[in-house]
């Protein structure tokens, strides 16, 4: 009689330890599809995010040449965007930092973008470039 009675209990504990199991496999598989999920809807915010920041360096880029067209000496600026003003569906920041080159007549241009103010919606994208003064401009 002994013997069945921890037959019975070694078979039950087996029992409960695969049930055990299959819950924990079932967990990590859960787990694993919902972080799957949430990098697909990160990759998918950046990649939305792009074309808005593509336009904004664009613009930075051609402001950055009219205002050295104007003043040589220009040193960059920044804007503010605000989500009030329906250009973007987050608020923006767009950084235009001008430096000298080391040939007078060229200038280093640093451009930064960044849409978001929450830290998992922020995108930031940056461009450096070097550009040559207009001709009216250069210091003969």
């Amino acid at each position: 009689m002994g013997l069945r009675r921890n037959k019975r209990r070694t078979t039950r504990a087996g029992f409960i330890g695969v049930v055990v199991l299959v819950a924990m496999a079932a967990a990590v598989t859960l787990a694993l599809i919902s972080l799957n999920r949430v990098n697909q809807q990160s990759q998918m915010r950046r990649k939305g995010a792009t074309p808005q920041t593509s336009l904004l360096i664009e613009s930075a880029v051609s402001l950055a040449k009219a205002r050295l067209a104007e003043d040589p000496e220009y040193s960059g600026e920044t804007w503010l965007i605000a989500t009030e003003d329906d250009s973007l569906d987050r608020p923006g920041e767009v950084v235009i930092a001008v430096a000298p080159h080391e040939e007078p007549q060229m200038r280093n241009i640093e451009i930064q973008v960044t849409l978001g103010d929450n830290v998992p919606r922020i995108s930031r994208e940056s461009l450096n470039m070097t550009l040559s003064l207009p001709q009216s401009e250069q210091k003969q």
